[in-house]
């Protein structure tokens, strides 16, 4: 019954959004990243994952239970969510890089074993694409107090001014990201940076029934256009993700009732997925490409797409199949997001 009560437009973007962070870390060299794939997904991959998290935020959070949830309550919640995790394996990366690899040139970030090092991993530049977490974290502690605030005018107002505030606010804060001096504790500057798309997302969630009429009605024109603005990479920057999600949000919406169920189960592992995909991809671009010189490049990347997708995943079922058995063993799934 829960695999039925999915939402399968979101299913299938957090999948496609999962897709594309593995593929955009399959790289093995200066070659791969030249790739059309490559720079592609790099124009719009993360804005995709914020601007769900946005309407997922907006989904999970409706005006009743937004109002008794307190500030304090929701960031603690978010920070069991998303900090713990974000402890644990950045940490773990943290000694792997630092003591189980020796030689330096098989790391693209370098660490060295010292209290200095690891808090200025922890808490200004996490390892990898471990920034997306804190990022995240600090979006939600700028955003719960304004939504919870616009609903708030909403409920005490007959117009609907949501849209206009939120236009308004998404304008501030790309102007505030802009000028503010940057600030590399918890990615609080990022943050800012993708707050847009956090936002945006909450918007359409808010309004998806109205967009989703319109985007039904017209999918073949806004598809195929804005995957052609997207694909060609004409724009940078905001404009590249916001040509992007339009793209994604669009032909996931038509493709929503071809979502089989097991995709639904799968897309449950997402988040897990993204956290566990670093290792075997981290494992197949150092030791493993430089132990086979020999061994085409391109195979490799196709080798750790595979690897960066797969094993998370069927790490994923051993551990839900155990945590049913053993209830001890469910308790650590705080610290891979399970």
């Amino acid at each position: 019954m829960a695999t039925r009560n999915k939402n399968r437009q979101i299913v299938l973007l957090t999948l496609f959004a999962m897709t594309l962070v593995v593929i955009g870390h399959s790289d093995i060299d200066k070659q791969f990243t030249e790739l059309w794939i490559f720079r592609w997904v790099y124009t719009f991959h993360m804005p995709l994952f914020f601007f769900i998290s946005g309407f997922l935020f907006c989904l999970t959070m409706p005006a009743s239970k937004l109002q008794n949830t307190t500030f304090v309550s929701f960031i603690k919640k978010k920070a069991v969510r998303l900090l713990i995790p974000f402890l644990f394996i950045n940490t773990v990366i943290f000694i792997i890089k630092s003591v189980a690899i020796n030689d330096t040139s098989m790391m693209k970030h370098p660490q060295s074993l010292d209290w200095q090092s690891f808090i200025d991993a922890t808490f200004f530049h996490p390892i990898g694409f471990m920034w997306f977490l804190p990022a995240l974290f600090m979006i939600f502690l700028y955003s719960f107090p304004i939504w919870k605030g616009l609903k708030k005018i909403s409920a005490k107002s007959r117009h609907g001014y949501i849209p206009i505030w939120v236009f308004m606010i998404v304008i501030l804060v790309y102007v505030a990201h802009i000028f503010l001096p940057w600030t590399s504790f918890m990615q609080a500057s990022r943050a800012l940076g993708f707050m847009t798309y956090f936002l945006l997302g909450i918007l359409y969630c808010d309004y998806k029934s109205l967009v989703d009429k319109f985007l039904r009605k017209y999918w073949v024109l806004i598809g195929v256009m804005f995957f052609i603005l997207s694909a060609s990479m004409i724009f940078k920057g905001t404009m590249a993700g916001l040509c992007g999600i339009i793209f994604s949000v669009t032909f996931a919406l038509i493709l929503e009732n071809k979502c089989h169920d097991k995709l639904v189960e799968v897309s449950a592992f997402c988040y897990t997925v993204f956290l566990l995909s670093y290792f075997p991809q981290m494992f197949i671009r150092g030791p493993i490409a430089h132990r086979f010189p020999d061994i085409n490049h391109y195979v490799l990347s196709a080798f750790s797409f595979a690897s960066g997708l797969l094993f998370p995943i069927c790490f994923c079922m051993i551990f839900v199949k155990l945590k049913n058995k053993y209830k001890p063993i469910g308790r650590l799934g705080v610290l891979i997001g399970l």
